[in-house]
């Protein structure tokens, strides 16, 4: 079984996804080959020991032959391969046919989804095989986020198929472990991307074997799913459509289509937790003067905390044990 990831608009949102796949795999005991370019962080020092990185070069024999080359060199025929490829190469002779799920990862933006499927249709034109797969990325919002994907990808592709899940955007410190193959929150990201892979491989191929058999009821799960957003995900949501509001653009249509109804609501408020105290090497208040923070969102309480608006450094607190923060 070989998959291949290809980025409609760009290769981190790609390699990312197949860095997921391919150590999720292995993590879950596959033997997994993971073709990709020269660029690629090597994942297989880490936990998971199954996981080969077979570094591609395209040369003048062009991608297509480099791929076939790789895999007889390897002996990936019984084994499971996940491929990086380059943008725009599904288009190219031989690439569709040596793969056996294509997913098109679409990063969040509009322009992102029209693009993609120019890609797909131009394609279309170009290649034989199987059609590939959409896949949403930097997309938080669980199962809602899913299903408008998919009505966006079907607005501007009529016979566009799309896993039914999204990825959230992965923090800096997230992608960094995943190119040495360590999981964190991603490794559940990772078991319900593959299977959602296994799930189109069942509608596409159905006599390909895939690691997960049955029902692929995990699949369906997905679909029907809550939404499992992070607190640093919601965040940048809420980042997000202020940026859209501020801008002018209220919300769409779709963002209000599902949302939850209150009735007999009235506003309160909360406490949220601060800092007081004498701030110095701020770049907007002058030294020494008393100051209160923004809400305090990260800390270990005794040397460091991170606000809405910045790192602090704790030096010395005021008498008496420092405060307690959640």
């Amino acid at each position: 079984m070989l998959i291949g990831f290809a980025g409609a608009t760009g290769r981190t949102d790609a390699s990312h996804v197949a860095l997921l796949a391919a150590s999720t795999l292995a993590t879950l005991g596959e033997r997994v080959a993971l073709l990709a370019e020269p660029r690629t962080p090597d994942p297989s020092a880490g936990p998971a020991t199954g996981l080969d990185l077979v570094r591609i070069r395209p040369g003048r024999r062009g991608f297509a032959a480099e791929l076939h080359r790789a895999r007889e060199a390897h002996g990936i025929g019984g084994r499971i391969a996940v491929a990086d490829l380059p943008i725009g190469c599904l288009g190219r002779a031989g690439i569709r046919q040596a793969v056996d799920i294509a997913i098109v990862v679409v990063g969040p933006h509009e322009l992102d989804e029209c693009e993609a499927a120019r890609l797909v249709r131009a394609s279309d034109r170009g290649a034989a095989g199987t059609r590939p797969w959409y896949l949403g990325c930097r997309r938080a919002g669980g199962a809602p986020a899913a299903a408008r994907f998919a009505q966006a990808m079907g607005r501007l592709d009529g016979s566009s198929a799309t896993l039914p899940l999204v990825l959230p955007p992965f923090g800096r410190g997230e992608a960094s472990a995943l190119s040495r193959g360590i999981h964190g929150r991603t490794l559940g990201l990772g078991l319900l991307t593959v299977a959602a892979i296994c799930q189109a491989a069942a509608a596409s191929a159905p006599g390909l074997a895939t690691p997960f058999t049955g029902d692929h009821d995990e699949a369906r799960r997905i679909a029907a799913g809550a939404d499992t957003r992070t607190h640093a995900d919601r965040l940048r949501d809420l980042a997000d459509d202020m940026e859209a509001v501020e801008a002018g653009f209220g919300p769409a249509e779709s963002d209000l289509a599902g949302a939850p109804v209150l009735d007999g609501w009235s506003q309160d408020v909360i406490a949220t937790p601060i800092l007081k105290g004498r701030v110095s090497g701020h770049p907007d208040i002058p030294e020494g003067r008393r100051v209160r923070t923004s809400e305090v969102y990260l800390t270990d309480r005794l040397t460091w905390a991170r606000t809405l608006s910045r790192w602090y450094v704790l030096r010395t607190p005021q008498d008496g044990p420092a405060a307690s923060l959640q």
